[in-house]
């Protein structure tokens, strides 16, 4: 460039490049771009008039100290490296610091996610040692009930199995709270009655309605009668469960409804709209926006009366789940109506559905061969006692190496399996009884009765050698139901 154009010196240009730099890196990127432009200006207004429009500019000859000259330029040179220098070394500074940040950043989200893990595995220990004692409780009051008492003392009982099982289901709300909290949940999908489903939630809520003299009442699309949907059972059920038990809890006269209808839109897919209806206490406002974090709750004296619990949150995260949310219309002392759209893939069902109901509960248990194995001996009582009730002698063992060697030398036809024991766990004994090899041997059922929880549940019930599972604690009549199923086919 200064070949091309003899009147530009090398000072000029050095000055140039000074006044950009120092006032990028002094004044920021606006300042400076505008300081740099008034700075080189008149260098820029020297060259359009001399060369391009060979206009000379009057000016006055100066006579030039070139040592003072070359030491100039000299000097702008080394300013010029010097700030260039800096400029670079900072950079590799900041990006050495944001290599840093990155790795603490990482490190930081590393040690959240254990947390995150230690609680949710403080919760799910803490739930199982709950749910070892709450299962002698729940199983002794039931045994109690289903025996001859006063007036005073089935008040008692009554009041001794309610409290039990409101215990049991806030500790189940905790742990899904924290299981979904943690995306450990996942729907599974496959073929379900819907409209049977609905009925059975709903019938299960009957009596406590009637005993509130609440009006309940459910009014189902008749076209769901003959649909089979593709979806997850259980979390549907869960929510229904919810929100269906919510409002009966928040309302104290009126009523509670439930909807449910469906549409065609869009092609190959139903979908269904849910609606629940009462005329409770309500939720304010601001209860309703703190509904989707229960951690950022304030305490108040009146939080108690408002009809906000975990179950709605759960309820809410269940729905996400879906691809759905959780609509909520209530003013305080109105009611609400809680409304919310799943989408099933459905068919038609090709054979009329035939409902399912329990075994008759007089069905003769007593030639079941049973084997009850727990490392609680309470337990194993507990469950001698609710069996001795149908008939049934049942044989104990205390842990997994008990029970394959009570079952090498004895059939059975059900053991009922604890999962976390001493010595053998119930996993390993599970599968070693089932490949016991001996002459004309069957290998017995297999029922899970944990109290495991969580993504352990989940494992207990993909478990290849344990062919059923039931929570503890647990109602008699389910076990019952699942011995009378087994000893229906044992006798077909």
């Amino acid at each position: 460039m200064l070949l091309v154009y003899p009147t530009l010196y090398v000072i000029n240009i050095q000055y140039c490049l000074l006044v950009i730099s120092a006032s990028y890196y002094i004044l920021g990127s606006k300042s400076g771009f505008r300081y740099a432009i008034a700075a080189i200006l008149p260098l820029l207004t020297g060259i359009l008039f001399n060369d391009f429009l060979k206009q000379s500019i009057p000016s006055t000859m100066i006579n030039v100290n070139y040592t003072a000259y070359g030491i100039t330029v000299l000097i702008n040179f080394a300013l010029i490296l010097y700030i260039h220098h800096l400029f670079f070394k900072s950079l590799t500074k900041f990006k050495k610091r944001e290599l840093l940040f990155k790795k603490n950043l990482e490190q930081a989200a590393a040690n959240l996610r254990e947390q995150a893990m230690a609680k949710t595995n403080f919760l799910n220990s803490m739930s199982h040692e709950i749910r070892t004692p709450l299962n002698a409780i729940v199983g002794m009051s039931n045994l109690l009930l289903s025996g001859s008492r006063s007036a005073e003392q089935d008040e008692n009982l009554q009041i001794l199995n309610f409290s039990a099982e409101n215990l049991m289901a806030t500790v189940n709300d905790i742990v899904d709270f924290s299981s979904l909290d943690n995306e450990k949940i996942q729907l599974h999908k496959k073929p379900f009655r819907l409209y049977q489903t609905i009925k059975n939630v709903f019938a299960t809520f009957e009596e406590e309605a009637t005993s509130k003299l609440l009006n309940f009442d459910l009014l189902i699309d008749e076209k769901l009668k003959n649909k089979l949907v593709i979806g997850d059972e259980l979390r549907l059920s869960q929510i229904l469960f919810h929100l269906i038990g919510n409002a009966i809890k928040f309302t104290k006269h009126g009523f509670v409804n439930v909807g449910v209808t469906c549409s065609e839109e869009p092609i190959d897919k139903t979908v269904i709209k849910f609606k629940i209806d009462d005329s409770g206490i309500g939720i304010s406002e601001e209860m309703q926006q703190q509904l989707m974090d229960p951690f950022k709750k304030k305490l108040q004296r009146s939080q108690r009366q408002y009809q906000t619990t975990l179950g709605m949150t759960i309820a809410s995260l269940l729905l996400k789940l879906h691809g759905s949310q959780l609509e909520i219309n209530s003013r305080e002392s109105k009611g609400s109506c809680f409304s919310f759209d799943i989408i099933y893939t459905a068919t038609e069902m090709q054979e009329k559905s035939i409902p399912v109901s329990l075994f008759p509960l007089d069905a003769n248990l007593s030639e079941l061969r049973l084997l009850a194995v727990d490392d609680e001996r309470l337990n194993l009582l507990v469950v001698k006692k609710i069996l001795a009730k149908w008939g049934v002698v049942a044989d104990e063992a205390v842990n997994g190496k008990v029970a394959l060697e009570m079952c090498i030398k004895k059939d059975y036809d059900v053991v009922l399996m604890d999962i976390n024991m001493p010595i053998m766990d119930g996993f390993e004994a599970s599968r070693a009884i089932k490949d016991i090899n001996k002459k004309d041997f069957t290998p017995p059922w297999i029922i899970a009765l944990t109290a495991s929880v969580g993504s352990s549940i989940e494992e207990v019930i993909q478990f290849p050698t344990i062919d059923d599972c039931i929570l503890k604690p647990f109602r008699p009549e389910e076990l019952r139901y699942k011995l009378s199923q087994l000893n229906d086919k044992m006798a077909n």
